[in-house]
């Protein structure tokens, strides 16, 4: 018992001398340090830094390779510890923008006061800069706008001017295509297409700063590092009534250092713009009263933007922009009814000239055509005989108009329903034949534009009946052309058709052939045969002659009985 009391008595005095030194060590280490401090809180994350291999983590009190954060001073000199080899380090650091780091350090040395090391550091001393990586950055606009330019651009030798190199915008404004022209006259050029990618745009003083990441685009599938794709940019533009200018100097390597001004660095460019033609050319009021027109099934948006002279024609949630399309020339109109014009377009980063139809429908309804190739030249983008098929458009602000071919008809057969059909009664229990008996989409009859207002079409069976809105109509030789919408439909998606039709033997009532197609009004589909839904009609008469025959109809048993007991108390 004594020993084990003895036991206790040691370990016990070793533990409190563990605690003890574990405490000192503790004292010490905040002794050193100064008390501590923290970094800002937007640094924290993954920064890239030419020269340095791998990425540089920092978070609120650590930078890695460097230390951690010991004392701060007016929010941008730091004294940091490094535990590897016991010694500090001042680092200036000054946020150029979310996305840019840029610091000068001293070497690290034995313990001081922040002012004394601090001080080591000399105005000639090496200028870094960190890029961030992750978070991953959002790009932000290029600063060069309106594109397209042409441009000039030296190595370090002499002016590439001709032939020119062209600079043209994407879809997203913030990324910028660079097509290199080889000029045969100045040794070191070459013909050659980069992506420039813009992340950071900043100015200090008179001067404008950009960082931003090049790709080759003709060498998409090489290996690029960051040290081949990063780069920093000065520039300056001048502006005048007719062009606008920007004289660019570009770093030889991913830093910001070796520029002094726009026209001094290891690459130089000046990019032109001449867009007398375009200052002249808007899309016409009929079109743009409208500032935003859908298709019919809602799934794309074109909005008129920038003075009447850009179309973007994007998906209705707004989460791709699939083109962008600016007026360039126009080359005729009739009567506010029609114009045919030169369109600039842009794609993702393919852009060229294409040939643009609109065409006024009765209503709040357009049809645009738009040629099928991507011309560089806008005087081809017309040249040739082109018949690319109808985009029909249509404004969330539709009125209900007076529908065609009025009157009340039998339906002979259906073809989309009868597909229906026979798809439902697959479905439905063998059973249940009433419910087989009433299938949706299986109609007896239909009556177009009968209703109070002129302006509906409604089919019916003995069990069902649906009902369209009419908003506008048109023809185009024997064939017409209705825009109609469901009575009832899902405001979230409004699903509006195009019914197309034929009618044969008029003066006769004749019959009518019917077919609805919900994305445009589709030339290729025939009325009665093709189509979502697809009908032929037979007349039974006009609204009016329908209606007194219904109710003479159903008058006749009336007073036939009426008749009978009135002769029968005459007897």
């Amino acid at each position: 018992m004594a020993v084990l009391n003895v036991l206790r008595v040691r370990v016990g005095g070793v533990l409190l001398r563990v605690v003890l030194l574990l405490s000192l060590a503790v004292y010490s280490s905040y002794g050193r340090l100064g008390g501590g401090c923290t970094f800002p809180a937007e640094w924290t994350g993954s920064w890239f830094q030419s020269g340095f291999p791998g990425l540089i983590a920092i978070n609120s009190t650590h930078i890695h390779s460097k230390g951690e954060c010991s004392e701060t001073e007016a929010y941008d000199k730091f004294l940091l510890y490094d535990r590897t080899y016991d010694c500090y380090r001042c680092m200036v650091i000054h946020e150029k923008h979310k996305y840019v780091l840029q610091y000068k350090e001293t070497f690290c040395s034995p313990k001081d006061s922040l002012s004394t090391i601090c001080d080591e550091i000399s105005g000639d001393a090496p200028l870094y800069s960190m890029f961030r990586k992750e978070p991953r950055p959002e790009p932000e606009p290029c600063p060069f706008h309106p594109a397209p330019f042409t441009f000039t651009y030296n190595r370090g030798s002499s002016d590439c001017a001709y032939p020119p190199s062209r600079a043209e915008s994407c879809t997203d404004d913030s990324r910028l295509l660079l097509r290199y022209m080889a000029c045969p006259d100045v040794p070191g050029t070459e013909s050659n297409v980069e992506e420039l990618v813009c992340l950071a745009v900043w100015k200090e003083g008179s001067t404008r700063y950009l960082v931003g990441q090049i790709s080759q685009v003709q060498r998409r599938n090489s290996i690029a590092s960051d040290e081949d794709t990063y780069r920093c940019f000065i520039y300056k533009g001048q502006h005048s009534d007719k062009s606008t200018s920007y004289f660019i100097a570009q770093s030889g390597d991913a830093t910001c250092n070796g520029l002094s001004s726009p026209t001094d660095g290891s690459r130089t460019m000046k990019l032109t713009t001449s867009d007398d033609e375009h200052n002249r050319c808007h899309f016409p009021s009929w079109i743009v009263d409208h500032h935003k027109w859908f298709s019919l099934d809602h799934t794309h948006q074109y909005h008129f933007t920038t003075k009447n002279a850009t179309l973007k024609i994007m998906n209705t949630d707004g989460t791709f922009e699939e083109k962008r399309l600016v007026c360039h020339s126009i080359l005729g109109h009739k009567d506010k009814k029609f114009i045919k014009l030169v369109a600039h377009v842009t794609r993702g980063c393919e852009s060229g000239h294409v040939c643009l139809k609109f065409y006024r429908r009765e209503g709040n309804v357009l049809e645009l055509q738009q040629g099928s190739g991507l011309w560089e030249s806008p005087q081809d983008a017309c040249a040739e005989p082109d018949n690319p098929p109808f985009v029909t458009l249509i404004t969330t602000s539709l009125t209900p108009m007076p529908c065609p071919i009025q009157g009340r008809y039998s339906v002979q057969s259906s073809l989309a329903d009868r597909r229906l059909r026979r798809q439902q009664l697959s479905s439905v229990d063998s059973e249940s034949e009433s419910a087989a008996e009433c299938v949706a989409g299986d109609y007896d009859s239909a009556s177009i534009g009968c209703g109070q207002g002129q302006d509906t079409i409604e089919f019916k069976s003995s069990c069902t009946n649906t009902v369209y809105t009419c908003y506008g109509s048109w023809r185009e030789g024997a064939r017409g052309f209705v825009i109609a919408a469901p009575l009832a439909r899902p405001p979230a998606r409004p699903r509006t058709f195009c019914f197309s039709y034929t009618h044969h033997n008029e003066s006769a009532g004749g019959a009518v052939r019917l077919s609805a197609v919900p994305r445009a009004c589709d030339r290729d589909a025939l009325p009665g045969r093709h189509g979502d839904k697809a009908y032929n009609l037979t007349s039974n008469g006009t609204c009016e002659q329908s209606s007194k025959y219904s109710v003479a109809t159903r008058l006749t048993p009336a007073i036939t009985l009426i008749a009978l007991l009135v002769g029968t108390a005459s007897r």
